[in-house]
């Protein structure tokens, strides 16, 4: 049993491989944005919303494990409370604690990701553009975008890092080697 955390920027490849890992090792998603647009969708405001995403998150993933079944964390994990919540709870249900960030520095290769993929209310819309619930002005999401990149938080040792940038036919055989260890 692990619990696997994911990691990386808005249209990095998070819910790709999480979809990979649920599919191969008969895994349970969690999903921040899921969450995060249900917990809109019942009228918190947008701050409010990431709040108690968060905690429905660690909430729903200690009830898994619990059950006896492997997690995968799907969130961006731009604060230290995430990487320590996961580990901690990892550890409260023996589970092998993995975590497996996805980089994609190309900013327009990214755009074209959050622009092309189904969204959730909490998605945002490109690399300018916000989740539908922050408006219509466009924000700088270089900057944005490149802060988040180097807010990523991780683990002291023993994580892979995903060039999401090559063919999922190259990315996949590592986190199967790497899930495996």
């Amino acid at each position: 049993m692990f619990l696997l955390q994911m990691s990386g920027v808005p249209g990095s490849g998070k819910s790709t491989v999480a979809a990979y890992v649920v599919d191969t090792y008969r895994a349970v998603a969690v999903d921040y944005d899921v969450i995060r647009s249900a917990v809109l969708d019942a009228g918190f405001d947008v701050p409010s919303s990431a709040k108690a995403a968060y905690e429905v998150m660690y909430a729903q993933a200690r009830h898994v494990l619990a059950q006896g079944h492997s997690v995968v964390m799907d969130s961006p994990c731009f604060w230290p409370r995430i990487l320590t919540e996961g580990m901690e709870i990892a550890g409260e249900h023996d589970a092998a604690y993995r975590y497996i960030e996805c980089q994609v520095r190309d900013l327009k290769v990214l755009d074209e990701r959050l622009r092309r993929r189904p969204r959730l209310r909490s998605h945002r819309r490109g690399v300018d553009y916000p989740p539908v619930d922050l408006g219509d002005e466009l924000v700088d999401g270089e900057a944005l975008f490149r802060n988040g990149m180097d807010r990523v938080q991780r683990p002291s040792g023993d994580y892979l890092q995903l060039d999401m940038h090559r063919p999922l036919s190259e990315v996949l055989p590592e986190v199967d080697i790497y899930l495996k260890s």
